[in-house]
């Protein structure tokens, strides 16, 4: 029932705001997007370190009183005040380390979003830890209606960057409002220095981990802004914002329950790995076709999103596509280890994956951004053999058992995605894009389904058990909402 509820969250709330992104890239361009990219660049990695992993530590907490959760919230917020202030401070020097005079009035006005987000952050963690995703579900939609209602007649009426800007920040106010519906819990004025120092403890590992591993995924958009210019920003921008769509949607269901679920079974390996496993099967039976399928067919996609001026971004997109077996393991054993409390683990490997980005970032980046793109999808591989060792580790899963969980979906995709292209080189000099999309998207979801059933044909059982759990349950999560 949760992961059901997180997929209706991330369809709905993706197709609504990837709808609105893709309009907006239409009427404002690559040069404007990369401006504002570059400020939200900052925004949202210093955001999660403004959060100091307090959410994180709220749902892996075993025990949370009322008065814990009051002192989460009021250190979140005054986290999120400190760093507001500090960037507004600091956006002059953004501005001029970029070479943008007009990046420091963008920076100014985003910072407002470190005030906004912890008002609803920890109702947010309350609703994740008693898995109510169906309420976490009609927040997104909002905040994406919110965004959309914003930011596209500001970007009609002519507002350039501004139409981007407020898009940000109205589906931020529409977040934290729909929190506060949607549990009613107001936060008594109370705070303990104890337990603020426990939460501290435990998640700001977790927060300076999240902000790592932020920046290792984006270090490519910010040693290019530096060294290329906003429109190079644009274009990783776009491709990673297809991308992330497809991770929303495939994923990211997954990713918002496997920690809390995984987190309940801490305490027995034996329950931690099989529910590990059976998320891995899983996700990996949605994600690889998804992910493979737009390597096929990036070129069709990017003409009929964007346009004509955003060729390039079929490059970012395809050579994002090609990490996704690394980023679907990694994230997963992210998921465990946080959940066993090893709140150190996750520093060290997020930090040793950083260390390796940035290294091979700058030694490349004379070769153009593209080569920048490439190192970071081979250090996803290169990190690996320690990411499973610590899943070993800390919940019993060994290498062998996780290919096993992934091999069929793998297989399939790849045999998918060489029918495709073979398909796609064959005819689209001869039928418009949107033809060869319509034509070779069903033929590849086809082809991917039909081997995927010859070689695992229990996963039918297993999304027909997930249906009918949805079944019996939903009165009940009618109630509980």
């Amino acid at each position: 029932m949760p992961l059901l509820w997180s997929t209706a969250s991330s369809l709905g709330t993706q197709a609504l705001s990837f709808l609105t992104f893709a309009v907006l890239a239409r009427l404002l361009g690559a040069p404007a997007f990369g401006l504002v990219a570059l400020a939200a660049l900052f925004i949202d990695l210093l955001l999660v370190v403004s959060n100091a992993g307090i959410n994180e530590a709220v749902i892996q907490r075993r025990d949370l009183t009322e008065e814990d959760a009051a002192t989460a919230f009021w250190a979140n917020l005054g986290c999120g005040l400190v760093f507001c202030l500090a960037v507004i401070a600091a956006a002059p020097v953004i501005s001029h380390a970029f070479g943008q005079p007009a990046l420091a009035s963008i920076v100014r006005a985003l910072a407002c979003i470190f005030v906004i987000t912890p008002l609803g952050a920890i109702h947010t963690a309350r609703l994740a830890r008693d898995l109510r995703f169906r309420s976490i579900a009609s927040r997104n939609v909002a905040a994406s209606l919110a965004g959309a209602a914003i930011g596209l007649p500001l970007a009609f009426a002519g507002y350039g960057v501004w139409a981007l800007v407020g898009q940000r920040i109205a589906a931020a106010l529409a977040l934290a409002t729909s929190a506060w519906v949607s549990t009613r819990w107001l936060p008594k004025w109370r705070f303990r220095w104890s337990t603020c120092k426990q939460l501290l403890r435990f998640g700001g590992y977790i927060g300076l981990s999240g902000t790592l591993n932020q920046l290792n995924i984006r270090i490519a958009e910010i040693i290019s802004g530096a060294l290329v210019g906003p429109i190079a920003v644009a274009f990783i921008r776009a491709g990673s914002r297809i991308v992330e769509v497809l991770n929303q949607v495939t994923y990211m269901p997954f990713q918002q329950i496997a920690m809390p679920v995984l987190a309940r079974n801490a305490h027995d390996r034996q329950a931690i790995r099989a529910t590990y496993l059976r998320l891995s099967r899983l996700s990996a039976f949605i994600m690889f076709p998804a992910f493979l399928g737009s390597f096929a067919l990036a070129p069709q996609i990017v003409a009929l999103v964007f346009g004509e001026g955003w060729e390039p971004v079929a490059d970012a997109l395809r050579i994002f596509a090609c990490a996704v077996v690394a980023s679907q393991i990694n994230n997963l054993i992210l998921a465990a280890i946080t959940a066993a409390g090893a709140s150190r683990t996750v520093l060290s490997w997020t930090t040793t994956q950083i260390c390796l980005g940035s290294l091979a970032a700058i030694a490349v980046h004379g070769l153009g951004w593209q080569a920048m793109l490439i190192t970071g999808v081979a250090r996803g591989y290169l990190v690996l053999p320690y990411g499973f060792y610590l899943l070993h580790r800390h919940a019993d899963v060994g290498f062998k058992d996780v290919l096993r969980s992934i091999r069929p979906a793998l297989v399939s995709a790849i045999l998918m995605a060489c029918v495709v292209l073979a398909g796609v080189n064959a005819c689209e000099a001869a039928i418009p894009d949107v033809q060869v999309v319509a034509l070779w998207l069903p033929a590849g979801a086809m082809t991917y389904f039909v081997v995927y059933i010859w070689q695992d044909r229990e996963i039918v059982q297993q999304v027909r058990a997930m249906v009918n759990l949805k079944m019996r349950r939903a009165p009940a999560a009618d109630a509980s909402s």
